[in-house]
């Protein structure tokens, strides 16, 4: 049992999900940011609300007093209110179960069954709350266009509208969360300000790419849909232009809602190195989160890289000696042991991923009656015919005949192997697919990429503890960090030479390494080569071992 406190978040849909936190801070620090991203999509609502009704009912002639009445219809009104409470449950729902893909695990299915039973609820949990949304939303700018009176027959277009809404919501969830395993907000590998990662994020987002994709959807929606309209032209395009206005305001808002928890998730962690419980996070109690809310730890690892690798971070508090006997930095020895603990469990994992069980040798089972005579009789040898037996063999064709019939045989036999051979690809690039009906096949064990993907933070926490041993080197006035130096470079050198295994191991079953063992790999050779330099004068009075010493000057003359 652990002695953790357990928080019960009730999904929607009976999605029930428990997080194991080692303190409520964690929790307390991710509900308030999940809040301030609704509450800025709730705002989202009323500006996409404020667009539609200046398309529909803005007066060149009267700004000033159109403007204030379009003012009090949005804001001081409780017909506004009560309906943006609905959109507001919605858009709440849709985050959390953004937040709960992000926060997930990376798991490892033994078949494709047992995949979309893990994976189908929440994707139909996505599909049903963003259709609802989008049919919801036409709903909402159908009314506001019955009570302002436009010029335009509502009890004819409504049910087109509307059901136009629910397809700018299935289109959105295929382009977007239709693939499985797949990450929700990936977080940039450069490190550069956050106001210019989320600069770019929202450049991602532009109008280039986002308005041939809405004309896309309203073309193709108004092509099922044309057969069913009149004959009135007039009025067939203008609700081909509300359509096109409508499904625009949805795709933004579905964009915008993505973007807003995604830039509010990914804000710097207020980390600190010190053990004491203030307003800012404990650095060892982010980092020790190993069984839950992935995404969380890929952030902390990278805040973490950030804090101690930048020339403004906090300096020497990790070196500091705690009371009057200068003991041991307590807030050393607790990082420490959080990151070689980690370094060292992934370097296990691989371990364990690449040892290949003996085969078992099956003994022929004894009767239990060895005397007694098998009912069964033994199956008589198959008699094959040989050339060189004349009296078993039939007889010998003509010869002319054999001259004349063997080559039409080849060319079929040649026809018949190209054919299968044409459909044994084309089988094969269609059972690719991945169809439901296929899912009891089963699929090639992926445990090493499993592995793989649970040791992505290690991306990060490698150069950040590289860094805090490159700044010992002047910060560190007590020397407390060089008795830890040895198992630093030990477990590096031990990580390094797993992952070479693993390279041979792919390279001999002619596969090439995922990205994330490329990442990792260039992290590990960077932060070995790294102190390896700026530690070789120190070696022989560091390092104890001579079969780590002799790999250590061998890599530095390499």
């Amino acid at each position: 049992m652990s002695c953790f406190p357990k928080l019960r978040i009730s999904m929607p849909f009976g999605l029930p999900y428990q997080l194991n936190m080692p303190n409520s801070m964690i929790g307390r620090l991710l509900l308030n940011r999940y809040l301030f991203a609704t509450w800025l999509c709730y705002l989202t609502e009323y500006q996409l609300l404020a667009i539609f009704l200046l398309y529909q009912r803005f007066d060149i002639a009267h700004p000033i007093e159109c403007l204030s009445e379009l003012f009090d219809w949005i804001v001081f009104s409780y017909y506004t209110m009560a309906r943006m409470q609905l959109l507001g449950v919605h858009v709440a729902i849709y985050g959390l179960l953004l937040c709960r893909i992000h926060e997930r695990l990376p798991a490892c299915h033994s078949s494709r069954q047992v995949r979309m039973r893990q994976e189908l609820p929440i994707k139909l949990c996505l599909l049903t709350v963003l259709i609802s949304l989008g049919y919801c939303s036409c709903w909402l700018y159908l009314k506001y266009m019955d009570e302002l009176n436009v010029d335009v027959d509502v009890s004819y277009t409504g049910h087109f509208l509307l059901m136009n809404g629910a397809f700018c919501g299935l289109a959105y969830f295929l382009s977007e969360h239709s693939k499985f395993n797949s990450e929700v907000w990936p977080l940039p590998i450069v490190r550069m300000n956050h106001a210019t990662t989320e600069w770019l994020s929202w450049q991602h987002f532009e109008f280039r790419s986002t308005l041939p994709r809405i004309m896309l959807y309203t073309i193709i929606f108004a092509a099922i849909y044309w057969p069913n309209m009149n004959g009135d032209r007039e009025a067939s395009w203008q609700l081909f232009r509300l359509s096109n206005c409508l499904t625009m305001l949805i795709t933004l808002k579905l964009y915008a809602i993505k973007r807003v928890f995604g830039m509010v998730m990914h804000c710097e962690l207020p980390l600190t190195v010190q053990q004491k419980q203030d307003q800012r996070l404990p650095l060892v109690m982010a980092l020790s989160l190993d069984c839950q809310l992935y995404g969380f730890q890929m952030q902390a690892a990278r805040d973490f890289y950030m804090l101690v690798s930048s020339s403004s971070g906090e300096q020497c508090e990790l070196f500091q000696l705690q009371g009057n006997l200068r003991r041991l930095p307590k807030n050393w020895q607790a990082l420490r042991d959080v990151l070689l603990g980690r370094i060292t469990l992934f370097t296990l994992q691989l371990k364990n991923c690449l040892e290949i069980p003996k085969p078992q040798c099956q003994q022929a089972v004894k009767s239990a009656y060895p005397g007694l005579r098998p009912l069964a009789a033994k199956p008589k040898p198959s008699r094959y015919w040989s050339r060189r037996c004349g009296d078993r063999q039939p007889p010998c064709q003509p010869l002319y005949k054999s001259l004349l019939i063997s080559p039409m045989r080849l060319l079929c036999h040649l026809r018949n192997k190209l054919q299968s051979c044409q459909l044994k690809e084309k089988l094969t690039c269609y059972c690719q697919c991945r169809l439901p009906f296929q899912a009891r096949r089963p699929i090639e064990p992926r445990q090493l990429e499993h592995e793989l993907c649970l040791g992505r933070p290690l991306v990060w926490l490698i150069p950040g503890l590289v860094a805090i041993c490159v700044r010992s080197l002047e910060e560190d006035k007590h020397g407390s960090l060089h008795m830890d130096l040895e198992a630093i470079f030990q477990s590096l050198v031990d990580l390094d030479r797993q992952i070479g295994l693993v390279r041979e191991l792919l390279l001999r079953q002619q596969q090439e390494p995922c990205l994330t063992l490329d990442m990792i790999s260039q992290s590990t050779t960077r932060a070995l080569n790294s102190m390896t330099f700026n530690f070789y004068s120190y070696l022989d009075y560091l390092v104890k071992d001579l079969e780590l010493l002799r790999v250590l000057r061998k890599r530095a003359y390499t």
